[in-house]
């Protein structure tokens, strides 16, 4: 069976490794997306555990058309009631990009209609249409002449974890979450800090990390579900496999905080039916007042960038986290996500790394500041003799 799980641009290659832990086999990578091969048993697991993936397609038909006719008719010949019964409601969703149609939404329309007037041609009656909480997702994907149809096996995108009751007005993507801890190299089993937490998103997904849980934990609800081929007994031995207990002997903590109090509250709701409270806190505090947890640790945030917030004085802003930084965060690794480039020139650190992503439709910088006392010179020299785990500081300008 081939595969298909899409992902956010930047973030292909981190599902390649997810992906190869699962198992996949010819896994072979693309833009926003990547395919592999697999059976039933590896789709279901690629929904339960897949951190960076959005969806995972299941194609069912590839071709080749010259014109609108040519694709209606070839349409026509999929047997669409040999993967879902006509109870159930359906929706088309997709991209396209090709010079044949003057309106991008228009295949989708034929995609729908060819769904209904396959139903009502062989039953008499036609599935009823949900665009809002569908049963069975196809995915339409059209470049140029080529067209693939496939059955979307998530449904709702796999951001929507299904531990989160509710956010802020500038929420972190789950997923975008997510591949930032994978990206830091965090170990999962040492001291992690979030002091811009907002409704706690990154430091839930750290806690669902360490504790070896899926994301997806909390989740019910799948369209593979309502395939007609679902296999109940495996997805249940699948679901048999997750631990659901926290695992025991962890001596580290995650702790995310923030200045906004009905934050804080939010985030203690979004993980308080998770069962990571063994190395997770929240504390309402300013950032400033935020203390390291221990000599050496991870940092990684998501700080306003006065684009979705308003903040007086952003330079000055960010001017006040670099000495953060500098006075609270040493022994750090401290990651820091933003769009705000005159902010992040007030750091008035040197970044280690720089990591562009995307935060939404918001092109970001990752930095990563290696916070160490005393002069360049005489951590170079320590770092060097401490192994070839050593990484480039973040040197402060001169």
């Amino acid at each position: 069976m081939q595969i298909v799980a899409k992902t956010f641009y930047g973030f292909e290659d981190l599902l390649v490794e997810e992906l190869t832990n699962l198992g996949a086999k010819n896994i072979r990578k693309g833009n926003r997306m990547v395919k592999y091969e697999g059976n039933k048993e590896l789709l279901y697991r690629s929904n339960i555990w897949l951190r960076t993936a959005i969806s995972i397609l299941m194609p069912i038909e590839t071709f080749q058309f010259s014109d609108e006719k040519d694709l209606v008719n070839k349409l026509s010949y999929i047997k669409f009631s040999s993967y879902f019964s006509v109870s159930k409601t359906f929706a088309v969703k997709g991209a396209v990009n090709t010079k044949l149609f003057r309106h991008s939404q228009y295949p989708l329309l034929l995609l729908k209609d060819a769904v209904a007037d396959h139903f009502r041609d062989s039953f008499g009656k036609r599935p009823d249409v949900d665009k809002n909480k569908p049963n069975v997702v196809f995915d339409l994907h059209i470049q140029e002449n080529e067209c693939t149809v496939s059955l979307n096996s998530s449904g709702a995108p796999l951001f929507q974890r299904g531990y989160r009751n509710s956010v802020g007005h500038a929420p972190l993507n789950e997923i975008v979450a997510a591949a930032l801890l994978m990206r830091s190299g965090w170990d999962q089993s040492s001291d992690l800090i979030d002091p811009f937490c907002g409704s706690g998103t990154i430091a839930i997904e750290a806690a669902l990390m360490a504790n070896g849980m899926p994301s997806l934990i909390e989740r019910k609800n799948y369209s593979f579900k309502h395939w007609k081929d679902f296999d109940m007994n495996l997805w249940e031995s699948l679901q048999a496999e997750i631990p659901r207990k926290p695992k025991s002997g962890l001596n580290f903590k995650i702790v995310g905080s923030d200045t906004d109090t009905e934050m804080i509250r939010i985030a203690r709701d979004n993980s308080r039916m998770l069962p990571i409270q063994n190395i997770l806190n929240f504390e309402a505090k300013d950032f400033k007042d935020q203390e390291p947890l221990g000599e050496s640790g991870t940092l990684i945030t998501n700080p306003p960038y006065g684009e979705r917030l308003e903040v007086d004085e952003i330079e000055s802003f960010y001017k006040s986290i670099g000495d953060f930084f500098k006075l609270k965060m040493i022994g750090y690794d401290c990651w820091l996500i933003s769009s705000s480039y005159d902010g992040l020139r007030s750091i008035e650190l040197k970044p280690s790394k720089k990591i562009r992503v995307y935060n939404g439709d918001l092109e970001c910088d990752f930095r990563q500041y290696k916070i160490f006392s005393g002069s360049f010179k005489d951590y170079k020299t320590n770092d060097r003799k401490s192994g070839p785990r050593g990484r480039r500081a973040g040197e402060p300008k001169k």
